[in-house]
């Protein structure tokens, strides 16, 4: 009596079956782990990109505004030079709070979702059949 998931094959052709699905699968997860791997450098690159032209604009806005401000400050307004230092670094400090909240609403979600998921997927399948094997 012959069934349907026989091979003609035997053992070897049922090994070779195997190693064939296993390594096809094997493959997908890397194409896929690579996918992402790519996106998450375009993202990282572009992230740091960000980051540098917050650090120059930072710097610039520091000098611009300690520059033009204190010098109003003190010698028009008569604040004095603490006071105008002060009033110089709260709005400074204030433009590197608006930066620093566009970097964070830039940050991409976490790298390697799909790959990971994927694995545990894979893992709670092998799981699952080890378990009614048993």
């Amino acid at each position: 009596m012959s069934y349907p998931q026989d091979l003609p094959g035997g053992i070897p052709s049922r090994i070779t079956g195997l190693t064939a699905g296993v390594i096809r699968h094997l493959l997908s997860l890397l194409a896929l782990a690579s996918e992402e791997g790519r996106l998450f450098v375009r993202q990282s690159i572009g992230g740091l990109i960000l980051l540098l032209a917050l650090v120059v604009v930072a710097m610039i806005a520091y000098v611009a505004i300690i520059a033009s401000v204190i010098s109003l400050l003190a010698i028009s307004l008569k604040w004095g030079w603490p006071v105008s230092l002060a009033a110089a670094g709260l709005v400074h400090l204030g433009l590197l709070g608006l930066l620093y909240k566009a970097l964070r609403a830039r940050v991409a979600p976490r790298p390697f979702a799909a790959t990971a998921a994927e694995l545990q997927r894979d893992i709670e399948v092998l799981s699952n059949y080890s378990d009614s094997n048993r």
